[in-house]
């Protein structure tokens, strides 16, 4: 799991092209500063590193991103701007699927927790965390076999 914080002081931008265009699992918030619902919004955003960091630790495909809204004009591999601020975003198939968060919720909406169960839901579309395990048939044992078998042959003796 990545975490990346683009911001103007660092402008680093071209990785957020660079993950989308390597087909990344980018989970990514758009804010804009002095927005009172973005303020509410960041520091819930910032706890999933430390939520999410054990579960996805080894997964190099997941990537989770803040950016400003002034570097919008240098995000080349964002589709649509965005209709309003703070918006989330996932964005995978190298740019060409992207689907925007929502939450029905409103006790959790914009809270760790859902964007936990959110993350979690779609990293396991793909295949993320999630392992099957095949379940072995039970086998009776050949005694109770050998059981059934001589029980038969008695019958037929009678």
């Amino acid at each position: 799991m990545k975490i990346l914080h683009i911001d103007p002081k660092t402008d680093n931008i071209e990785l957020f092209d660079k993950y989308v265009s390597e087909g990344k699992d980018v989970f990514v918030l758009i804010y804009l500063e002095g927005c009172g619902p973005c303020i509410a919004t960041r520091p819930e955003w910032k706890k999933i590193e430390n939520v999410l960091k054990d579960k996805y630790k080894s997964n190099d495909n997941l990537v989770v991103i803040d950016v400003d809204q002034e570097l919008l004009n240098k995000m080349t591999k964002l589709k649509e701007q965005p209709k309003g601020f703070p918006t989330i975003l996932y964005i995978t198939n190298k740019g060409e699927t992207t689907e925007e968060y929502n939450e029905d919720d409103q006790e959790i909406f914009r809270k760790i927790e859902s964007f936990e169960k959110w993350i979690d839901s779609k990293m396991k579309q793909k295949g993320g965390k999630r392992r099957t395990t095949k379940r072995r048939k039970s086998r009776k044992s050949k005694k109770h076999k050998k059981t059934k078998r001589t029980r038969k042959m008695r019958k037929t003796r009678k």
